[in-house]
């Protein structure tokens, strides 16, 4: 942070760690209440039939 740090992020161009990360609202018809990771530093670990598989399971447990 800056000496010069008004803690206005908005008018700030500054990359530092006061500033909140930003990201858009979800749609106002959207059911997404929970959102998990899955994520490694490797290739060809299993990420996507991981992600599908906790997708089908999820929906079975409603």
């Amino acid at each position: 942070m800056s000496e010069e740090c008004t803690h206005n992020c908005s008018t700030c161009s500054a990359n530092c760690d006061h500033r909140a990360p930003q990201h858009e609202p979800p749609h106002p018809r959207s059911r997404i209440r929970k959102v998990i990771g899955v994520v490694s530093g490797k290739g060809g670990v299993g990420k996507s039939m991981t992600s599908a598989m906790m997708a089908v399971s999820m929906r079975r447990l409603g």
